[in-house]
């Protein structure tokens, strides 16, 4: 799975030909490539292997009866509505089965997911068992633990009381989920997300990154926006002659994800981490 988190761009100093261009990881696309704003949703949902169907007896009933295995399916993710501290996402074509039970399960529902520090979730959804009449399965308000957008959320028909049938469901985007990002001489623009409230977006030098071995501690110089609702954002000053300048872009919250950091193997480290921790980062 790759996650629209991260993007690089470069702009040289002025006695040079001004050159812009995006470090392409596996999670990024050039915005000059695109027409506009991605279309983003629905997003296909894949099943992990480690999701799985339990119905039987849980605390605090004993029952002789326990029936356990893997689930396979998946499910489609699109934006909703943002009810805060909230982002609502509506979940679609749910195709759930349990081989060695012979259950197929379908259905729709919704998920929702805080953001800025509300690391809540809730799954709610309507599933036909055989195509019998739909049943509510509920996970409740409960933590997150992984982060968006996978998801990691288990639901029960009776709150895990009793006689019960549950699934624990891990699941991740089945396609990529890519946010350009162009740097022009005046700004920083980047392909708004929906379900992203808000944006932050950070420069820095390219020469004391490499001097340090890749630490954004030192090497980040300043924020561009904070909190910023949309794109673009005012650039930085040009940087002196025989420097560059990156930039890191990131949303609050949304299948764009909430942090710098990115997919790409050559990433070393957290980038969250090191630019929070600059006098520099954004507040």
């Amino acid at each position: 799975m790759c996650s629209s988190r991260f993007a690089v761009a470069w702009r040289h100093a002025p006695r040079a030909a001004l050159t812009l261009a995006c470090v392409v990881a596996a999670s990024v696309l050039s915005a000059r490539a695109q027409s506009g704003a991605p279309t983003v949703f629905p997003i296909p949902y894949v099943l992990s292997p480690d999701s799985r169907y339990e119905e039987g007896c849980f605390g605090p009933c004993e029952c002789p009866i326990f029936f356990a295995d893997g689930v396979k399916g998946g499910f489609t993710l699109s934006f909703n509505s943002f009810q805060p501290p909230f982002i609502v996402y509506d979940v679609q074509d749910i195709f759930w089965s349990v081989p060695v039970l012979s259950k197929t399960f379908t259905g729709s529902g919704k998920y929702m997911i805080g953001w800025k520090g509300t690391a809540q979730q809730q799954l709610q959804v309507d599933l036909s068992e055989n195509d019998a009449a739909p049943v509510r399965f509920d996970s409740g308000l409960v933590p997150v633990t992984v982060p968006f957008p996978l998801i990691d959320v288990a639901i029960s028909e009776h709150g895990f009381f009793c006689y019960d049938k549950v699934f624990y469901l891990k699941a991740a985007p089945g396609r990529p989920i890519r946010m350009g990002v162009q740097v022009d001489p005046s700004d920083v623009s980047w392909d708004p997300f929906p379900d992203s409230p808000a944006y932050d977006a950070v420069f820095g030098s390219v020469s004391v990154l490499r001097m340090t071995g890749g630490d954004f501690t030192a090497a980040t110089a300043g924020c561009l926006a904070s909190d910023g609702a949309s794109s673009p954002a005012g650039g930085a000053t040009d940087p002196p002659v025989g420097e560059a300048f990156w930039y890191l872009v990131r949303g609050y919250g949304g299948v764009a994800g909430t942090t710098y950091d990115s997919d790409e193997p050559a990433g070393a480290g957290s980038y969250d981490a090191q630019v929070n921790a600059s006098p520099n980062a954004c507040p």
